[in-house]
């Protein structure tokens, strides 16, 4: 009889790349007196995060302070911020803007991951009718999604390694991987359906078994995303 068992954690979970502290750039003072700002910006208290296809991600936080004095800081309450976002080969675009700095935030926007993207602050300047600040941009928040495999595997009665590609994606190539010794190798090249869908045979093996893998390679929306490995053996 044939059978399968699941052996390692789905390896395209959520990994996080934690930002180092939270130092982002300064603007330069410009002419005419105005004060340079320093801005921060996270996503889930994250400046660079890996999550998979429609993971929740958490929501932006940011913030915009000057220094009176030189040494303390004090939160820049006038003006405009425009959330920008950049997605793969293309321009920076404005996709939300805070008119009210004393709670700034963007609401739910981007709290989910749906493709590679990074994203800025970008703060318009302003007066207070005291202070004039200048404009700046803050640090860049990077977004690494990974594909989801919706991997099943079945010995009924062929062995069978199948699953869905989330997002959607016709005829995207699937390497399904074997395990030779401690290295993957290719064992076949699969391609989905119209409706995403992935499918392939696998041979399972008396002893320890075979262990296979669906590995999703990397497009300009997605990295290269390895699902969950799984054995296949032969007790017969």
């Amino acid at each position: 009889m044939n059978h399968t068992t699941r052996i390692g954690a789905v390896l395209a979970s959520l990994a996080i790349t934690a930002g180092s502290a939270a130092l982002l750039a300064s603007s330069p003072a410009q002419a005419g007196s105005r004060t340079p700002v320093s801005m921060q910006l996270y996503l889930g208290a994250r400046s660079s995060l890996i999550a998979t296809y429609k993971q929740n991600v958490g929501t932006f936080e940011a913030q915009i302070v000057y220094s009176p004095d030189g040494e303390t800081t004090a939160p820049v309450t006038a003006g405009k911020a425009v959330l920008q976002r950049k997605l793969p080969g293309k321009h920076w675009k404005n996709v939300r803007t805070d008119k009210s700095l004393a709670t700034l935030g963007f609401g739910k926007y981007g709290n989910h991951a749906l493709g590679n993207m990074q994203y800025r602050m970008h703060y318009l300047g302003g007066t207070d009718g005291t202070t004039t600040f200048a404009a700046g941009y803050s640090d860049v928040v990077t977004v690494h999604t990974l594909w989801n495999l919706h991997e099943k595997p079945s010995c009924l009665p062929d062995c069978v390694l199948s699953g869905r590609l989330s997002p959607n994606a016709k005829h995207q190539k699937v390497v399904i991987q074997a395990m030779r010794g401690t290295t993957w190798k290719r064992y076949e090249v699969v391609r989905t359906n119209a409706h995403s869908h992935w499918r392939a045979r696998v041979k399972a093996t008396k002893g320890n078994g075979t262990i296979y893998r669906a590995v999703a390679p990397r497009t300009k929306n997605e990295d290269a995303t390895p699902a969950a490995p799984y054995r296949f053996y032969d007790d017969l």
